[in-house]
């Protein structure tokens, strides 16, 4: 009984400063960034969620040196070399680039997110809501 549409695409990353020794390679899967330290998301995110499953798949613990609460702080924190994080590519684009870091692409399959707005029902949005809804929508 819910009403789905696509908000958008987007691709995880891992981010990490230019001399580190993923950041020649042109993808990676993400079993072999588990070596290093990381800077995480707040526990509740999805990526830190995703990311923590993924290094139980793979048989190993997540090395978290800290939590901060957004993409930017991820970006600050693998700038003072923290460790390295794992942000969509948009947020590299918006925050890591201006301060010099570097982004590799994820080889895994949950690494390609398809990010979808959900509604009861479109006709019952306060006037305010539906707005909202239709800018998102027009977002893809």
């Amino acid at each position: 009984g819910l009403h789905s549409v696509l908000y958008r695409q987007d691709k995880l990353v891992v981010v990490m400063l230019p001399e580190h020794t993923l950041a020649s390679r042109e993808s990676v899967p993400f079993a072999q960034t588990l070596d290093s330290d990381y800077v995480g998301l707040h526990a509740a995110s999805s990526i830190n969620m995703r990311t923590h499953a993924a290094a139980r798949q793979a048989g190993k613990v997540l090395r978290i040196r800290i939590h901060v609460p957004g993409f930017d702080a991820v970006c600050r924190m693998v700038q003072a070399n923290m460790g390295i994080g794992i942000l969509p590519q948009r947020a590299y684009e918006l925050f890591g680039r201006a301060l010099g870091l570097h982004a590799v692409p994820l080889t895994d399959e949950w690494s390609d997110r398809a990010l979808i707005l959900v509604v009861r029902d479109e006709a019952s949005l306060s006037p305010v809501s539906r707005m909202l809804f239709e800018h998102l929508r027009g977002q893809v």
